[in-house]
């Protein structure tokens, strides 16, 4: 009977303005909720769009205190702290993350990411074996697992880490290159170039995989074209002594000895301590 009366009464005048099929506080309160998480969302993304992290982690911040219990916001609001460096950060809110939901990926892939950026190589590999648990067909995740492996020193799981990323998506170059690095480090020149000229087609002028065409033709005593390409990548990579010493070894190999020595001076100039370039300089000037 009062369920007809409250029904019948709702064409009242008086009974409108009274509030006839009022909504509860408490789900006004949490419409209000879900539309500022829904406006901080959308800001966040506009700011990382436009590259203004500072914003965006202002935004997200808001938005991890609105919804505290979204491992969304936590793994977006730590990505936005890794993006600034700000690693101790970012590994607190992917740590948040994770226990908010224990599968959420992103958020363990971010905490491996993050323990490769401190060197914690065996506490990374950990996060992305568990990633990979969870989700299988996660390329990037067995990327990751590989590169981990290679720095501690477990070439052959690395590999095989490597090619499963390639199952997963085959024309990965950054993988690529990866396995050819390590089959020239396995005297496997012949297999490492192939690769390299696969990287080379889907990045052209990647001065890494220059590099180490041109170490693949050293090997197989190309020595010109090992210059040329190794020339190539010193101009990408200043920076970097070990560049200037093989392409010394290469001018070397190549008969140009006052090249060579330039090139390993370079080295040395970059790196005042690095042995191998100092021997090879001292044998060049005999």
């Amino acid at each position: 009977m009062r369920r007809q009366a409250v029904i019948a009464g709702c064409g009242a005048a008086l009974l409108a303005l009274a509030g006839c099929g009022l909504v509860h506080p408490r789900d006004e309160a949490r419409s209000s909720q879900a539309a500022l998480g829904q406006q901080l969302s959308q800001s966040a993304q506009a700011a990382i769009a436009r590259q203004d992290y500072a914003q965006a982690q202002a935004d997200l911040e808001e938005l991890v205190v609105v919804s505290p219990r979204s491992a969304e916001a936590r793994h977006r609001l730590g990505r936005v702290f890794q993006l600034q460096g700000k690693l101790v950060e970012a590994q607190a809110a992917y740590k948040r993350a994770v226990e908010l939901d224990p599968e959420y990926v992103e958020a363990l892939l971010g905490q491996g990411e993050i323990n490769v950026q401190f060197g914690r190589y065996e506490d990374a590999l950990k996060r992305f074996d568990d990633a990979i648990e969870i989700d299988p067909l996660r390329s990037e995740a067995h990327f990751a697992r590989g590169h981990s492996l290679e720095v501690l020193g477990r070439p052959d799981e690395a590999i095989s880490a490597y090619f499963r990323t390639l199952e997963l998506d085959s024309n990965h170059a950054p993988t690529i290159l990866r396995i050819a690095t390590l089959q020239l480090q396995r005297r496997q020149p012949e297999q490492a170039l192939t690769r390299i000229e696969q990287v080379l087609e889907l990045t052209p002028d990647d001065p890494e995989a220059l590099h180490q065409r041109g170490l693949a033709q050293l090997a197989l005593n190309h020595p010109g074209q090992a210059v040329a390409d190794l020339t190539s990548a010193s101009r990408s990579l200043p920076n970097r002594p070990d560049v200037f010493y093989h392409l010394a070894q290469a001018l070397e190999a190549d008969n140009k000895t006052s090249d060579a020595i330039a090139a390993a001076e370079n080295a040395l100039r970059l790196a005042p301590d690095f042995n191998d370039a100092r021997v090879f300089t001292t044998k060049l000037r005999r």
